[in-house]
């Protein structure tokens, strides 16, 4: 093993076992307990204290570094195993405990690996030995490698579910955050040319929902908890517009209240693939835990390294991303990306997210703000709502959008639908445009939510 990956692993190690010294983590101990066993560590004494320690949280003794200290004491174990100040260090080599599945795998992984190796070199040296026959010496080490793949995972293998069965099951009931549009888990990333609105239409879904009102329709919900990431625009560009649709909300009878949502303006940028930004977002999640997180824009949450592949990038970003749901225990999570420039000689750009391919099949929905064709769009600032991404499931989405008047965005419901020009320009305005007014509709839907 190098001896960078010898570090790594001393790391996972030690971060996995002071996971266990935390309190409030009770929900991910019987995973870890399942995921690890002593033989696992790499350092013996690590093997000895996990064991250890699970066995505490198995009695339902408290685990910290106190009690753990003491039954070291009790046993005579407690400068063998490190003392005292190892059991703080442990305490402190935690960057998230909701990192911890994760940093089990790392420890899981390097076990296999020496399984293997060691079934390998059990392997060599029957053949060099012509010891019973090839086959037998064949079988046993398939048998040993087949160990390997399966060890600690084939437990908990769930039976195999007949069809049968699982067209008898009911069907599950989204845990909606916004009802309709967005439930627990779900992913929503918004695309656009530069300037073309996306940041507005995030914050704006974002503030609406922490209001306790439909992004949509004019009808209310119960309000969420919200965490605004702004990791491109400054807080002096930012508070106008956060102020003006704190005022609009106030103005439908939905304040925004203290705690209902919290900002992190950071101009500057993150880079979340690597551990101190993405420790310091995981601690905020798991501070402010919210129910829907609006972060982005995609290209400002990782700096890029020389020779790196799109597809690396993409997948290390992807992997911070998931680790902030987890830690927020399944916020819905809009992302705002930039689309590439359109291609010489094509009049509408690609609405699909620059970079790896692979962001086309992460999130769950993927729309693009599209200027729309037509007699007054431009005026009315008309954009087509354009799925790039075929969604998983059935949501109520808009058709169109359009410049609103307390809002920055306006919701038309259908492809089509005129936009209603007294509610973004006034009469005299319409009429130097050249746009005829429409009968009066509708944009928001005035019904109240069943």
């Amino acid at each position: 093993m190098s001896p960078e990956r010898r570090e790594a692993v001393r790391e996972a190690e030690h971060a996995v076992m002071g996971v266990l010294l935390h309190d409030g983590v009770k929900d991910i101990v019987p995973d870890l307990v399942d995921a690890l066993s002593g033989p696992d560590f790499y350092e013996p004494r690590n093997g000895e204290l996990w064991e250890l320690m699970c066995s505490l949280w198995a009695a339902g003794t408290a685990c910290d570094p106190v009690t753990v200290t003491a039954e070291l004491t009790r046993r005579g174990d407690l400068e063998r195993l490190g003392g005292r100040a190892f059991l703080h260090e442990l305490y402190d080599a935690v960057p998230s405990p909701a990192m911890a599945l994760a940093y089990a795998e790392i420890v899981a992984e390097e076990a296999r690996w020496r399984a293997l190796a060691a079934a390998g070199t059990r392997a060599v040296v029957a053949a060099g030995r012509r010891e019973g026959s090839a086959v037998e010496a064949a079988e046993r080490a398939v048998e040993e490698a087949r160990q390997v793949r399966d060890r600690g995972a084939s437990v908990l293998d769930a039976p195999p579910l007949d069809l049968l069965d699982l067209l008898a099951q009911a069907d599950d009931t989204p845990e909606w955050v916004i009802p309709g549009v967005l439930a627990r888990w779900d992913r929503l990333m918004v695309t656009g040319p530069e300037g073309g609105g996306k940041s507005l239409l995030l914050r704006q879904i974002l503030m609406r929902a922490v209001a306790g009102l439909h992004p949509w329709k004019r009808a209310r919900i119960a309000p969420v908890r919200g965490l605004l990431v702004d990791a491109e625009n400054s807080a002096g560009q930012a508070r106008p517009w956060l102020r003006k649709m704190a005022a609009a909300a106030a103005a439908e009878g939905a304040e925004i209240g203290r705690g209902q949502l919290t900002t992190e303006i950071r101009p500057g940028g993150l880079d979340l693939t690597q551990p101190a930004d993405r420790a310091w977002l995981l601690r905020l999640v798991e501070r402010v835990r919210p129910d829907v997180i609006a972060i982005g824009p995609l290209y400002k949450l990782h700096a890029p390294r020389a020779g790196e592949a799109a597809e690396d990038s993409a997948r290390a970003l992807m992997t911070a991303l998931e680790a902030v749901r987890v830690a927020s225990d399944g916020a819905a999570l809009l992302i705002e990306a930039h689309s590439p420039h359109a291609a010489p000689g094509v009049k509408r750009r690609d609405m699909r997210p620059i970079g790896s391919s692979l962001w086309l099949r992460w999130p769950e929905y993927g729309f693009g703000l599209a200027p729309a064709d037509g007699e007054g769009s431009q005026e009315l600032r008309l954009m087509d709502w354009v799925p790039w991404r075929g969604p998983r499931s059935e949501r109520d989405w808009p058709e169109q959008m359009c410049q609103g008047a307390t809002w920055p965005w306006q919701a038309i419901q259908y492809t089509g639908n005129a936009p209603i020009p007294a509610l973004t320009l006034t009469g005299e305005q319409a009429a130097a445009a050249g746009i005829a007014v429409p009968e009066p509709r509708q944009f928001w839907d005035d019904q109240q939510l069943t």
